[in-house]
């Protein structure tokens, strides 16, 4: 029997520079009827990313302005619990950016063309939460950044700042195995420690107890950053800049400490691009998404056969989704910060 009512969080207002933690609340609303043509859909997992703190601000963005008294959005897993449109079937799975709520009525049309949506069978021997960290967006966005954007040799010298972060640690484990010498920049000895022992990453550097960052990287890595994959932006990427070797890269990743201020960090380093000949460039997972099917397949692979490690930090219920929203504000997370909805549990 379909739900009379969906679950979901609005914005109240818009963050101020820092999460408060009343930017949200709590609502609980009639589901309308499903018409020709659309789905229904019943959220399995939601995903919590850099991007949620872009969206609950009022700066502009890669998308449409959220407003205050509109429903939260993020990346979902979703299964398809009723259809009225010919190319859904009941039991089938989608990653979309879809609202904060539990169900959601939606156009099957738009989704088969708005160019983000991606339909899927989850393979039996995987976790679903797997799907939202190792083998999801945020890999994507790793494997991307490091081979398309990055252009990613053996041997290479890398460093990913946020490395015990979500696409931090896809980008690190995609280095490692594509043979190159990998370093990160993480907040916390644990954390660094993780990436060290768990991940086997060359050295870590832990920027919360550092007194002089470039020089703690130079120590790091003597003969210089070939291939910097930035999560973080800012004071980091400001510190990383003199330590890059002349002709070398920096694959713009996103700006996670940037988000939600009013005022920017101004990046006095920014000369250096120019006098170490240095290529930087910014990229939108986006702009790639034809690629992500062989991705996925490959990822699903490696998985399977222990290349790669599942670290997802799980929140339960919805109703705990700013909760996991203040633990990614304070870059409290080891991995892939994720929220099961509803039923939904880790078991494969």
């Amino acid at each position: 029997m379909s739900p009379e009512f969906c679950n979901g969080w609005r914005i109240a207002r818009y963050l101020d520079n820092a999460l408060a933690g009343d930017e949200l609340r709590w609502v609980s609303e009639p589901l309308p009827e499903l018409g020709k043509g659309q789905l229904l859909l019943e959220t399995c997992l939601l995903s919590l990313d850099a991007s949620n703190l872009l969206w609950l601000s009022e700066k502009r963005d890669y998308l449409p302005q959220l407003q205050v008294g509109e429903l939260m959005r993020g990346n979902v897993i979703a299964k398809v619990v009723e259809s009225r449109h010919p190319d859904f079937a009941l039991g089938d799975y989608v990653m979309s950016l879809q609202s904060w709520a539990d169900y959601k009525v939606v156009s099957g049309d738009e989704l088969l063309n708005d160019g983000f949506t991606l339909r899927f069978s989850p393979h039996t021997d995987i976790p679903l939460d797997a799907y939202m960290g190792t083998l999801g967006l945020t890999a994507w966005s790793a494997h991307i950044g490091l081979m398309t954007v990055g252009r990613l040799q053996a041997g290479q010298r890398v460093l990913i700042s946020g490395a015990a972060g979500a696409t931090g640690l896809m980008a690190a484990q995609l280095a490692k195995a594509a043979g190159a010498q990998v370093f990160g920049i993480a907040g916390g000895s644990r954390k660094c420690e993780f990436l060290t022992e768990r991940l086997g990453l060359d050295g870590a550097v832990d920027y919360r107890a550092s007194r002089d960052l470039t020089a703690d990287i130079r120590e790091m890595i003597p003969d210089g950053v070939e291939l910097f994959f930035d999560n973080v932006g800012g004071e980091i990427l400001d510190a990383v800049l003199p330590t890059m070797t002349i002709g070398g890269c920096i694959v713009a990743s996103g700006s996670v400490s940037q988000y939600g201020k009013q005022d920017s960090y101004g990046v006095k380093n920014l000369p250096l691009v120019t006098l170490h000949r240095l290529r930087m460039e910014g990229f939108l997972i986006l702009d790639h998404m034809a690629e992500v099917p062989a991705i996925l397949q490959q990822l699903e692979q490696w998985f399977l056969a222990g290349k790669l490690v599942n670290q997802n930090q799980l929140f339960h219920g919805l109703e705990n989704a700013p909760k996991a929203l203040a633990t990614l504000a304070e870059c409290g997370n080891t991995g892939k910060l994720a929220v099961y909805v509803g039923k939904y549990s880790p078991t494969p």
